[in-house]
């Protein structure tokens, strides 16, 4: 049987397949090796993941995972995965990779996430051939839903949101700004909160405020990512990601303001994973 494993920061979606049908999907919490160290990810893969696969045999896990953009980073993965599955072979992909495997196949073009963080990559049908930095929510982060909760919170903190939506924010999360500074500078992990507020702004995307603030970050997205590479105009364009997915109509009016289309987008990569790996 074969595990393939699509990661975010935020949730893992897990596969498994006998003779290239797919027989169970779980769902665990997201681990990325910039946040979490082997021993940690060693832990939730025994908690979260291995009672709801003992039992099967399975000959290999095929994993794409957001952070494993670098050796150090795979080393991380690879050595939780060999502390779990000892006798298993595992190979670590970044899910950028598994981005443009899903939504491209074998054809060249443009792979995007647009998620809780966001990353991109031009691809050749075989491998990422550019890639645009990804910095982190702290740097950058360009259309993600991170990026949609920061540009919203601050808004807020300047009290600059319409007061229908400034009162709903208060009433549904009941923070003074002295608590959002706390989670932000003093708790763990503030992006994860950050990328929250994306769901809270899409409750009023029909607000033009909210409307224009996911534009803000999908213009921005394709002013630092998309528009930098070669021949970015010619190339089927894919989306994969919640942000993508669920303000798919906003995007497709961003992008069209540059004279760019959505190839395909999808809320996840699963399908096109399944689909590239059993062709």
């Amino acid at each position: 049987m074969l595990l393939i494993a699509d990661s975010g920061s935020t949730k893992t979606e897990w596969m498994l397949l006998e003779k290239g049908k797919l027989v169970k999907t779980i769902y665990t919490d997201g681990f990325n090796p910039y946040y979490y160290g082997e021993n940690e990810i060693a832990r939730m893969l025994n908690h979260d993941l291995l009672p709801h696969i003992q039992g099967n045999t399975i000959s290999e896990i095929l994993y794409y995972g957001s952070g494993c953009s670098t050796e150090t980073n795979c080393n991380i993965v690879t050595n939780a995965f060999q502390k779990v599955f000892t006798d298993i072979k595992s190979t670590i992909y970044h899910d950028l990779l598994g981005a443009a495997h899903a939504l491209l196949g074998k054809e060249k073009g443009i792979a995007c996430i647009l998620g809780t963080g966001s990353n991109s990559c031009a691809y050749d049908g075989d491998a990422i051939i550019e890639n645009v930095p990804s910095l982190g929510f702290m740097l950058a982060d360009e259309g993600s839903g991170t990026y949609i909760g920061k540009l919203f919170l601050t808004a807020y903190l300047y009290d600059e949101v319409p007061k229908s939506v400034a009162n709903d924010f208060f009433e549904t999360y009941k923070l003074t700004t002295s608590e959002i500074l706390d989670i932000l500078y003093r708790k763990e992990r503030p992006g994860k909160f950050l990328s929250t507020l994306s769901s809270f702004v899409g409750k009023h995307k029909d607000k033009p405020f909210c409307r224009q603030l996911i534009a803000t970050a999908f213009d921005d997205f394709i002013r630092v990512q998309l528009s930098k590479y070669t021949d970015y105009e010619k190339l089927p364009i894919g989306f994969t990601g919640s942000v993508a997915f669920h303000f798919s109509d906003i995007l497709s009016e961003r992008l069209a303001r540059h004279n760019l289309t959505i190839h395909k987008v999808c809320a996840t990569p699963t399908k096109g994973l399944v689909a590239f790996h059993t062709r």
